[in-house]
């Protein structure tokens, strides 16, 4: 479900009302760089940064794959979207790159998922968000999420996404994330489809929280690790925590990659140079507590945050950790997002 804000916003850049020579333009989620680097970087390069927010992967993608992407000089992407994409000549290959001096800093473990179109960024969970203020018992399972208590019927938040719609159900189940059984995806479906009067929204928490005037209505989310940062700044409160469900989830990561149209090509690689300086990396992910694939930024964090099990889970939980940069058959692509449309079209209805 496309948001009309973000939307507007897009379309006003790409006709070139808001967007100028002077302004590096960065396609990114919410909340994906905290205003002191961004501030940092204006006033080290004298030009100023334009965030442009997308709030679902398929909006992105379709703007990554039109012809009227020109504005776009630096867009957030994910392992698989750097790869499908680049190879559609619409990146610079990293190797192209010519300001890579605090590339070393790279935990080489993303640098090669992110590798050869994108640099690694930023990785995480998904997970739940939830109101400490309005929920009597804080969830510990997806249990909480998919059979909810009453005091959370018509107040729970999904997503609409091929993987992470159906993500808990299937974890819950003991069962392959990217499963193509369409039986077991049936039973799922037949689940969700049970669950819908509980749901208030498939609109990603942070976009609902910013825009809806039901965005107090709101108790419980599914959601990625940082977003109650995010909720906790548009709230005005310190109401919104995070948990990583017992049975385990998903780990993201983000990569940073450069449009090959970009007349900025240099200073997009300025810009990724200087927020990877480890002491740049390292303030820019404590204010937005979305972990750094900065390997060097760890060091220069605090203990304590750094043994935050929503931060940085604990060994136990990475070791029930699906990488989403796993291969998804068309078949099976096709199949979710008929199950996870025919899902939003009959919430829709109710």
């Amino acid at each position: 479900m496309r948001n009309s804000t973000i939307a507007l916003c897009l379309a006003a850049c790409l006709a070139g009302s808001t967007c100028n020579a002077q302004t590096l333009n960065i396609l990114t989620w919410q909340a994906e760089f905290a205003d002191d680097t961004i501030r940092q970087w204006e006033e080290r390069s004298g030009i100023r940064v334009k965030q442009i927010f997308f709030d679902q992967e398929e909006v992105r993608n379709t703007i990554l794959l039109s012809s009227e992407v020109s504005d776009i000089d630096i867009v957030t992407v994910d392992p698989s979207t750097a790869a499908f994409v680049g190879v559609r000549d619409v990146f610079v290959p990293v190797e192209q790159y010519k300001n890579t001096a605090n590339f070393r800093h790279f935990d080489p473990e993303w640098a090669q998922s992110c590798a050869p179109y994108a640099t690694p960024y930023l990785w995480g969970t998904l997970g739940i968000v939830y109101r400490k203020d309005r929920v009597s018992k804080a969830p510990t399972s997806w249990r909480d999420l998919l059979e909810p208590s009453e005091e959370l019927r018509g107040h729970i938040g999904w997503v609409e996404n091929y993987v992470d719609t159906l993500a808990p159900a299937l974890i819950l189940r003991n069962q392959l994330v990217t499963s193509d059984d369409e039986t077991l995806l049936k039973e799922v479906f037949d689940e969700m489809k049970n669950l819908l009067p509980a749901i208030l929204t498939f609109e990603y928490a942070i976009s609902f929280v910013k825009q809806s005037p039901e965005s107090d209505e709101l108790f419980m989310a599914l959601a990625y690790s940082g977003d109650q940062q995010e909720l906790n700044d548009l709230s005005q409160s310190q109401h919104w925590e995070y948990v990583l469900p017992k049975e385990g989830s998903m780990v993201w990561s983000e990569c940073l990659a450069i449009l090959k149209h970009s007349d900025k090509q240099a200073l997009a690689m300025d810009f990724i140079n200087f927020i990877n300086t480890p002491q740049v990396a390292a303030a820019n992910s404590e204010a937005i507590f979305i972990t750094s694939s900065n390997a060097a930024a760890a060091a220069l964090q605090s203990e304590s945050l750094r043994n935050n099990p929503t931060f940085v889970p604990a060994a136990a939980q990475r070791d029930k950790l699906i990488r989403y940069d796993v291969e998804f058959s068309v078949r099976n692509i096709l199949l979710r997002d008929r199950i996870t449309s025919t899902l939003v079209e009959l919430h829709e209805s109710q």
